[in-house]
C-alpha cells in the first residue's frame, strides 16, 4: 500500500514520525532533566530545612545548662517554635519529617521550661538528641545523603550529620566539665567520661578536617574553599582551644579552670565557631545545588533550543525536498497526463537541474521530442496508407462508378438525338428541343458530380476540417455506392436525424470512413442467401456533445475472437484483404476528438458506431 501513496504523502508520513521522534526524545529528556531538578530542588528544600535545626543548636548550647543563667534570658524561645514550625509545614508533605518535627518542639518546650528552673541535662541532651535526629531524617529523605556531586556530598555530610555531632560533643563535654567543677573534684566515672569525649572531639574534627579536603578536592572551580576554609580552620582552632583549656589543671584545680573558661568565652567561642562553619557551609551548599539546578536548567533549555533548531532546519530541508523534488514531480506528471489525454507531443517541461529528477526531465522532454518525430511520421504513413486504401476501393468501385457516368453521358446521347429528330420536323418542334437541352444540362451536372466525388476520394492533401452537416455526407456516400448496393441487391434503410448539429471536420477524410465501413457492410452480406440483405443507416444525437452515425448489416457479423482485433493494423477476415481499412478508419476519427466501436448486431449481423464531437 505504501508504494501506492503519492510522493507528496509520503514525504509528509516522513516528516510526521521525524517530529513524533523528535517529539518522544524531547519528552525523554525533558523528563530526564526535569527529574533531575527536581532531585537539586528536593536537596535544596532539604538544606534549608537544616538552617532551622542550626539556629535551634546555637540557641540551646548558649543557655543553661551548658553556661550560667545569669548571662542569659530565661523567656522561651518563642521565635525558634515558630521556625520550627514553619519549616515542618514547608517541607513536609515531601519530606515526612512531621513526627519527628513535633517530637523535637515537644523536646524543646519542656527544656525551655526545665531552663527557667534550672534546667536539667538529660532533658537539654534529649533536646539536642531530637534536633540530631530530625537533621538525619531531613538529609535521608531530601536526597542529600544520595547527593551525585563530591563537593556538595561531603558538604551536606557535614551540615546534617558531623557537624551536629561536634557541636553535641561540644555541649556534653560542657556539662560534664560543669558536673566536675560543682562536686570540687572529678570522680573516676567522671574523668574517663571526660576523656573519652575529648577523645571524640578530637577525633571529630579530624573526620570534619578530611570530610572539607574531600569536598575541596572535588570542587573543581575552588569556590568552597575560598568560601568556607577560613569559618572551618577557625572552628579546628577554636575547639582545640576549648580543650586545651580543660587540661590546664589538676582534679583538684578543675573548679578554677572551669571558671577560667567561662570567663574567657572558650566554650562558647567554641560554639560560635562551630556554628559559624555550618552556617557558611549551609551557604555553600545552597549555593551549590542552586548553580546546579541553574547548570540543569540551562542544560534543558539549550538542548531544548537546539532541538527547535534541528526542528526549524529540518522542516526548512522538508520544505525544499518538497519545492526541488515533489512540485516537479507533479509539474511531470501534469505534463505526461496532458500528453496522453491530448497526444499533443509538442508539450515540454521547464525545469533546469543537475540532480536526479533533472536527469529524468530532461530524457522525458527528449522522448516527447522523439515521440513528436514518430507521430509526425506516423501520420505520414498514415496518409499514405489511408490514400492506398482509398485506391484499392475504388478499384473494387470502379465497375459501380462506370455505371453511374454511363447513366448520365447514355441519357445526354438520347436527348441530343431526340433534340436533332424535333428540330428537323416541320414546323420544328421548339419546347420539345428545350426540354430534351434541360435534360441534356441535368445529365451533365450529375455526371460531374459523381467526377467530383471521385477526384476528392483519389486527393491526397486533405482538404482541412471544417463546419459539415454529416447527413449530406452519408447522402453523398450512399449516391457513390449506389452502383455497388443495387449489383449485390441490397435494401437500404435510412433513418437520419434532420436536427443533427454541425461537426467539426475534414469531409474527405469523413468520406473515406464512410465510404470504408459502407463498402464493408456491402461486401459482408454479398454471400447471404436465406435472409434479405439489409443496410441500415442512422444518425442521431447520442448527447449534449456528440453525435452518432451507425451502419447496421444483416451479415454474419463478428466472431467474439476477431471483435477486439478488427481495428488492429494488417489483421483482415478477407482472403485479399490488407487489413488497413478499419485501422485507418479509427485513426481518422479518433484525430477528430471521436471513436469508432464495433457490437454484434441484434439479431444478425454487426453494427459500427462512428461518435463525433458536436462542433456546438
Amino acid at each position: 500500500m505504501f508504494k501506492n501513496l503519492r510522493t507528496s504523502t509520503k514525504l509528509a508520513i516522513l516528516c510526521t514520525m521525524f517530529m513524533i521522534a523528535i517529539g518522544v526524545t524531547t519528552d525523554s529528556l525533558v523528563r530526564e532533566k526535569l527529574i533531575a531538578i527536581e532531585f537539586a530542588r528536593r536537596e535544596l528544600a532539604g538544606a534549608r530545612y537544616l538552617t532551622t535545626i542550626r539556629e535551634l543548636f546555637e540557641t540551646v548550647l548558649e543557655r543553661q545548662p551548658f553556661i550560667a543563667v545569669a548571662t542569659q534570658p530565661v523567656d522561651p524561645p518563642r521565635d525558634l517554635l515558630g521556625d520550627l514550625a514553619k519549616a515542618q509545614g514547608n517541607g513536609d508533605l515531601s519530606l515526612h519529617t512531621g513526627k519527628l518535627s513535633g517530637a523535637l518542639a515537644t523536646s524543646l518546650q519542656s527544656w525551655s521550661s526545665n531552663s527557667a528552673r534550672g534546667a536539667a541535662p538529660a532533658v537539654a541532651l534529649d533536646t539536642i538528641d531530637a534536633a540530631q535526629e530530625l537533621a538525619t531524617r531531613i538529609a535521608d529523605n531530601s536526597n542529600l545523603t544520595l547527593d551525585p556531586d563530591l563537593d556538595s556530598y561531603y558538604v551536606q555530610n557535614l551540615v546534617a550529620e558531623k557537624l551536629p555531632a561536634f557541636l553535641r560533643l561540644l555541649g556534653e563535654m560542657q556539662i560534664v566539665q560543669r558536673e566536675i567543677a560543682a562536686a570540687g573534684t572529678a570522680s573516676s566515672e567522671q574523668s574517663v567520661r571526660a576523656e573519652f569525649l575529648a577523645g571524640r572531639l578530637r577525633a571529630s574534627a579530624d573526620e570534619i578536617k578530611e570530610r572539607i579536603a574531600a569536598a575541596y578536592r572535588g570542587n573543581a572551580d575552588g569556590g568552597l574553599r575560598k568560601a568556607v576554609d577560613t569559618a572551618f580552620a577557625s572552628m579546628v582552632l577554636s575547639a582545640g582551644a576549648y580543650l586545651e583549656g580543660l587540661n590546664g589543671s589538676d582534679d583538684r584545680g578543675r573548679a578554677t579552670s572551669l571558671e577560667l573558661v567561662a570567663s574567657d568565652g572558650l566554650y562558647s567561642r567554641a560554639v560560635a565557631e562551630t556554628v559559624g562553619a555550618w552556617k557558611s557551609a549551609e551557604l555553600e551548599l545552597d549555593r551549590l545545588l542552586q548553580e546546579r539546578i541553574d547548570r540543569l536548567l540551562g542544560r534543558m533549555h539549550s538542548s531544548l533550543a537546539l532541538i527547535a533548531t534541528l526542528v526549524a532546519l529540518s522542516v526548512l530541508v522538508a520544505i525544499m525536498i518538497y519545492l526541488h523534488v515533489v512540485r516537479p514531480l507533479k509539474r511531470l506528471e501534469n505534463v505526461a497526463s496532458t500528453v496522453r489525454d491530448s497526444k499533443d507531443y509538442s508539450l515540454r517541461i521547464d525545469y533546469s537541474s543537475k540532480d536526479e529528477i533533472g536527469s529524468v526531465v530532461s530524457a522525458f522532454n527528449t522522448m516527447l521530442a522523439e515521440l513528436a518525430a514518430a507521430h509526425e511520421r506516423e501520420r505520414s504513413e498514415q496518409s499514405e496508407l489511408a490514400r492506398v486504401a482509398r485506391l484499392t476501393t475504388m478499384g473494387a468501385m470502379t465497375a459501380s462508378i462506370a455505371h453511374e457516368i454511363n447513366q448520365p453521358l447514355a441519357a445526354i446521347v438520347a436527348n441530343s438525338s431526340a433534340a436533332q429528330r424535333f428540330l428537323s420536323l416541320a414546323p420544328p418542334d421548339l419546347e420539345e428541343v428545350r426540354g430534351a437541352l434541360r435534360d441534356i444540362a441535368n445529365d451533365g451536372q450529375r455526371a460531374s458530380q459523381v467526377i467530383g466525388s471521385v477526384r476528392a476520394i483519389f486527393k491526397r492533401e486533405n482538404q482541412g476540417k471544417g463546419r459539415l452537416a454529416v447527413n449530406d455526407v452519408i447522402e453523398d456516400i450512399l449516391t457513390l455506392v449506389r452502383g455497388e448496393i443495387r449489383k449485390h441487391g441490397v435494401v437500404v434503410k435510412c433513418d437520419l436525424s434532420p436536427s443533427l448539429p454541425y461537426v467539426e471536420a475534414d469531409r474527405t477524410q469523413l468520406q473515406q470512413v464512410l465510404m470504408n465501413l459502407i463498402m464493408n457492410a456491402v461486401e459482408a452480406m454479398a454471400s447471404l442467401t436465406d435472409r434479405e440483405r439489409r443496410l441500415a443507416v442512422r444518425s442521431g444525437v447520442l448527447d449534449d456533445k456528440n453525435i452518432v452515425i451507425a451502419i447496421e448489416d444483416s451479415g454474419a457479423g463478428i466472431s467474439l475472437s476477431d471483435k477486439d482485433r478488427i481495428f488492429d493494423a494488417f489483421y483482415t477476415t478477407k482472403s485479399e484483404g490488407m487489413g488497413m481499412g478499419l485501422f485507418i478508419c479509427r485513426s481518422i476519427v479518433e484525430s477528430h476528438g471521436g471513436r469508432l466501436s464495433a457490437s454484434p448486431g441484434e439479431h444478425c449481423g454487426s453494427v459500427f458506431q462512428v461518435v463525433l464531437p458536436s462542433s456546438e
